[in-house]
Formats: structure tokens, C-alpha cells, sequence
């Protein structure tokens, strides 16, 4: 059997496949029962004030996901939080901290939105050092629509904050619409590649669609696409975090299991096409 290839219960199921306001209960519940071995949920809206009730107003959320995600057999591999953007405090970020570590997620999956590199650095070097106390890392995901665009400014934002329990998140679409390739992700140290996200799409941004609301709406299942994910699974180490996160518009009206069982059954024959044997 190829080192690479994964059966459904080595990958992550991403909150994202089943919809952007995906609740954290839904996403362990959905990965249960369609195999997973790990599930990813968002623990709070993204941007202070936003309305996330499915944990805001219960003191008691975040012992439940870990209870529950225990009960079902699901790893919790990393929660996502709030975004960094100017209206972000530390206290913010320290929030995204504390959620992992009373849900027992060892990674912060984190985006940024705020263009001023040396704040955000500095944001970075403080936050990482609470999370290191806690026994957690940060993923920082690149996005070509976000402030931190490319794989090169999020190595550089790494070395600025001197942090060493920092390293990157790498969405196979954002990868491919911010310009870099597979043999990018190959060049890097395999310690610094914290997750990979797979989702497939068209080779190329289709005329008139906009980079966020592709990344939302227009990411497939694997297979479905003319990204090279074959390539990039093979410029991760053998045993790389892989984590699905493809919310397919024309399953968006299936139940929370369905979408991650079609998600699964893609996954399963792309990984059975390219790294059988």
C-alpha cells in the first residue's frame, strides 16, 4: 500500500464541508457517522460580536463538544476562532486559547485580516506564548483575499514573531489561486506544514467570481476539479494532517451526515485512484 494513502478514518472533516455556520456538535456528530476519525470545528464567529449560538451564552459548550467528541470516538484536531483584524485584542486571541484547551484540541486554525504587519507580529509572539502554555500550536492559513496572502509573507510573519509553536495552514485552493504550486509546499520544512486542506476546484477562477466567494461556494469534492491534490499530497511527509474541506453547493441542502459522506466517499476514491498502490 502507498505510505499516502488514507482511509476515511485517517482524515479530518473540516467544519466547512457541511457550511460555513456549521455548529461544533454537528460537525463531531456528522464525522462520526460517516467514518472520520477527526473532526475541526469553528468555536466562534469570526470577528468580535458576531453571533455564534451554538456556544455564546452557554457556560457549558465547551465541556459538552469535549465530552461528546470523546463519546463518538472523534479527535479533536484543532478549533477555529476569531480571525486577526484591527478590532482583535490579544484578550481576543486568548479567548481562541482557552477554547482549545477546554475542548482538549491541540491547534488554532488561525486567518488574518489586518494589514499591519508589525501589529500582527506582535499579536502573534504573545498569543503563541499562551498557546505554548497551554500545549497548543497556531496554524496560520494564507488566503490570496486576506492580509496574509502568500506562503512566503506567512513564513515571514513566523520568523517576525519568533515563535516556535507556529507553522502553516495549507488550503489546497488558496495555494493555488495565491500562485504557488505543490513543489512550494515540498520546499518547506515538513515541521512548519501543520495541516493540509484538500478540496478540489476548477484549474482556474472562473471569469467573474470573486476569491472569497469561491473559497465559500465554488470549492468540490475531490476528484471533481482540476487541481493538482495528487501532487500535493505528495509533497507532504507520509504522514501529513489531512483535513476535507469541501462544502459542495449542490449538496447544501443535505443533512449535516450526508454532505460528510459524499465528502468521504470522494476522498476515498481519489485516494484509491492515485496512492493504491
Amino acid at each position: 500500500m502507498n505510505a499516502r494513502h488514507r482511509r476515511i478514518g485517517d482524515l479530518t472533516l473540516g467544519f466547512l464541508t457541511l457550511g460555513a455556520q456549521a455548529a461544533p456538535l454537528d460537525v463531531i456528530d456528522a464525522a462520526a457517522n460517516a467514518g472520520f476519525g477527526a473532526a475541526g470545528p469553528r468555536i466562534s464567529g469570526r470577528y468580535p460580536g458576531d453571533a455564534w449560538p451554538s456556544v455564546d451564552g452557554n457556560p457549558d459548550a465547551f465541556d459538552e463538544i469535549r465530552r461528546v467528541a470523546a463519546q463518538r470516538g472523534v479527535r479533536l484536531s484543532s478549533i477555529s476562532g476569531y480571525y486577526i483584524s484591527p478590532q482583535v485584542t490579544l484578550e481576543h486571541l486568548l479567548a481562541n486559547v482557552r477554547a482549545a484547551r477546554a475542548v482538549g484540541a491541540p491547534m488554532i486554525l488561525q486567518g488574518c485580516f489586518d494589514g499591519d504587519q508589525s501589529r500582527v507580529a506582535a499579536l502573534v509572539r504573545d498569543y503563541a506564548a499562551a498557546a505554548r502554555e497551554a500545549g497548543v500550536r497556531i496554524a496560520l492559513e494564507f488566503m490570496p483575499m486576506s492580509e496574509l496572502k502568500t506562503l512566503a509573507q506567512t513564513v515571514a510573519l513566523i520568523a517576525a514573531s519568533g515563535a516556535g509553536n507556529v507553522g502553516i495552514l495549507v488550503d489546497a485552493l488558496h495555494l493555488a489561486r495565491s500562485g504557488a504550486t505543490p513543489g512550494d509546499v515540498a520546499a518547506l520544512d515538513p515541521s512548519v506544514v501543520y495541516l493540509t486542506q484538500l478540496c478540489d476546484a476548477p484549474a482556474q477562477l472562473a471569469e467573474g467570481d470573486t476569491l472569497f466567494n469561491e473559497a465559500m461556494a465554488g470549492r468540490r469534492l475531490l476528484g471533481d476539479g482540476g487541481l493538482d491534490l495528487a501532487g500535493l499530497v505528495n509533497a507532504l511527509p507520509p504522514d501529513a494532517e489531512l483535513e476535507l474541506e469541501t462544502p459542495a453547493v449542490q449538496h447544501a441542502d443535505l443533512a449535516p451526515t450526508l454532505r460528510a459522506r459524499h465528502a468521504a466517499e470522494a476522498a476515498q476514491r481519489f485516494f484509491s485512484r492515485h496512492f493504491q498502490g
